[in-house]
């Protein structure tokens, strides 16, 4: 289908169905409306939308993405508790969505890397919601080391060399498991003598590579 016409079709439904709400809202359609339910639809109808755009595009511009994907977050968010869905999952939902929105752009268009570090840090916030307190909060900085650490992999085709992503990786995994294995009190006692740990063994590996380099 032609380009103009697809974005003749879709700014048509967009004005009928905004002219369909105002109607409602000024009485002039006498239904009962579920509130909720007409803004969960709205959303839906959002998400069509950006798919329409992004795929009358030939695929070629990724933007339409994000507002898709979390336009479906947000109806699910929406609904949750008409769909017999607590809030807080629903919440949880809707940042998965969100961080998938980002993680869709890696995927479908890969020169675009950068996108794995908004989705996976997104996403990780979502652990907290559905697990909380302290092991929520653990799983959380988990799946942040693990966004990191995934980047590296992913950039290790590249012709460059992408060594970086360790550290954030690292670090971030590093204090998840300290808050899964260690209580709130016992963390703060544990924390400094294994990160110098960690430190020393990182300086003595990479002193022995330097070494076998100039060898």
């Amino acid at each position: 289908m032609d380009k103009k016409l697809m974005n003749i079709i879709w700014g048509g439904l967009i004005v009928v169905f905004g002219l369909f709400l105002l109607l409602v809202t000024t009485d002039v359609i006498n239904i009962s409306v579920n509130t909720a339910w007409v803004f969960g639809i709205l959303f839906v109808f959002g998400f069509l939308i950006c798919a329409g755009l992004y795929f009358s595009m030939h695929q070629t511009q990724f933007w339409p993405l994000i507002p898709g994907i979390t336009s479906l977050g947000l109806a699910i968010l929406i609904l949750s508790n008409e769909i017999g869905i607590r809030s807080e999952v629903g919440a949880g939902i809707f940042m998965l969505f969100l961080g998938l929105s980002f993680f869709s752009i890696a995927i479908l268009h890969s020169e675009h890397w950068w996108a794995i570090i908004p989705g996976g840090m997104i996403a990780s916030i979502a652990l907290v919601i559905f697990f909380g307190d302290l092991q929520g909060v653990g799983l959380m900085f988990l799946g942040m080391g693990g966004t990191f650490l995934a980047l590296y992999f992913v950039l290790l085709n590249k012709p460059e060399k992408h060594w970086w992503p360790l550290i954030p990786g690292g670090i971030l995994a590093f204090m998840g498991m300290l808050f899964l294995f260690f209580g709130p009190v016992e963390f703060g006692e544990y924390i400094l003598p294994v990160a110098l740990i960690v430190l020393g063994a990182f300086l003595i590996i990479k002193h022995l590579k330097q070494e076998k380099i100039i060898e």
